[in-house]
């Protein structure tokens, strides 16, 4: 299986949302590639569409209750949400999520049968400190998350400083992070998770992207404000299977 998720961040109004929904609706999507759009929360009622499933960007660390301003996991999965973005950069770093709150949304995301997209990456470009900081990442959070759960998790690796720059790793670098993630979690957990890469992924660069055979698919950023360019991402992904 491979994905395509869409974070569309807070962008778009409701008008221009429901026009979105239209096109990307249309998209002639296949089994063996999962297409998934996060639009803004206000938003996801849009967006119900069996081409395409629906995913979170947030997801509550309480259950119901007092919880003044948050959206509960049971609330999401109440309008069919299957997915939720947890632990992105932007959250960590502008709204100081911490791996307590990342862990406690991962566990309640469980408890509705939503899947969580967890993100990890790192800031420096330093060979030994990025393993040393993507291990941590991984092994902080997934050692929280009971056994029989961790198969349902997504791991996205985006370095933090491509994101929205229009910079990448070179591909050998990316097949390096991914190899390492994925032996990590395989030598540690005895799993076979997705891997998803993330960070300023477009269609200027998505040729040489779908290359890489360790990965699971993509992440998009910016791209994914225009329908057109996910669905030639989507199409490109389709032709590389």
């Amino acid at each position: 299986m491979k994905y395509l998720v869409c974070n569309l961040k807070a962008n778009k109004t409701k008008d221009e949302l429901k026009s979105y929904e239209k096109e990307i609706s249309k998209i002639l999507t296949i089994p063996t590639i999962e297409l998934i759009i996060c639009p803004s929360l206000p938003f996801l009622y849009l967006f119900q569409s069996p081409n395409y499933s629906l995913g979170s960007q947030d997801v509550s660390m309480f259950e119901e209750g007092s919880y003044t301003g948050e959206t509960t996991a049971n609330q999401l999965q109440s309008i069919n949400v299957k997915y939720a973005l947890v632990g992105h950069s932007e959250r960590r770093k502008l709204l100081l999520e911490n791996n307590k709150m990342i862990i406690s949304k991962i566990k309640k995301s469980y408890h509705s049968h939503i899947k969580p997209i967890y993100f990890i990456g790192e800031t420096e470009k330093d060979k030994l400190k990025i393993n040393k900081r993507l291990k941590k990442q991984l092994l902080t959070i997934i050692d929280e998350v009971p056994d029989y759960k961790r198969t349902k998790m997504i791991i996205v690796y985006e370095p933090r400083w491509a994101i929205g720059t229009g910079i990448i790793p070179s591909n050998e670098e990316i097949t390096i992070r991914i190899k390492e993630i994925k032996s990590i979690i395989k030598e540690k957990y005895n799993l076979e998770l997705p891997v998803l890469y993330g960070g300023s992924v477009n269609e200027d660069n998505i040729d040489e992207l779908v290359k890489i055979d360790e990965l699971d698919g993509f992440v998009l950023g910016e791209s994914s404000k225009e329908s057109s360019e996910v669905e030639y991402i989507y199409q490109k992904i389709q032709k590389n299977i």
